[in-house]
């Protein structure tokens, strides 16, 4: 068996599949954002006739877009992260301090937003809330439905992660090369 291929390399490889579907499926929440922008700054500007949801639907959908993209980021590196000694580490060191932060920091912080997020859903579907402050008033329970979701993928993810480094502690390299975070240019 290829040293790569371990079953917490498939394992993970599996597990990162979720994130790269989510972050893909997330991706096209920036479309209805971007429209609903665009319908408000010409009606605004053009027909002097602003609307009453574009404010509301930007704000939930970018709340939305950025949370649930939060596990694709994860899978592909993207969170910000002090190189400066760890590019220098061997792979089993960087992955004793990977492993470390995930369970001591990462999976906790995750597990406890999932569950107050969820609580925040639950109050908002059942008593049926809306945004109080829009004279729209738009129901709150999707976008309340996010925070958990979004959790959900990260513990997800943050499973995939922590595979990955027990991989790296019995093989010494990591599974797979690490994805290259996308920059714009």
């Amino acid at each position: 068996m290829n040293h790569r291929d371990s079953g917490f390399a498939r394992t993970a490889r599996r597990l990162d599949q979720i994130a790269l579907a989510s972050g893909h499926i997330t991706a096209w929440l920036i479309l209805p954002m971007v429209l609903s922008l665009t319908y408000e700054v010409v009606s605004r500007y053009v027909f002097n006739a602003p609307t009453e949801w574009a404010y509301d639907m930007t704000f939930m959908l970018y709340g939305s877009f950025f949370m649930l993209g939060a596990a694709y980021t994860l899978q592909r590196k993207g969170h910000v992260r002090t190189d400066l000694l760890y590019t220098g580490w061997s792979p089993r060191r960087q992955a004793v301090t990977d492993l470390a932060c995930y369970l001591v920091m990462f999976l906790p912080f995750v597990g406890v937003f999932v569950f107050t997020g969820w609580g925040y859903f639950e109050k908002a579907w059942t008593n049926n809330e809306t945004f109080v402050s829009s004279s729209w008033r738009p129901i709150t329970w999707p976008f309340r439905l996010a925070m958990p979701l979004a959790g959900v993928l990260l513990l997800i993810q943050g499973l995939s992660e922590c595979l990955k480094c027990i991989h790296t502690l019995r093989a010494g390299e990591w599974p797979d090369p690490a994805p290259v975070p996308e920059v714009d240019a």
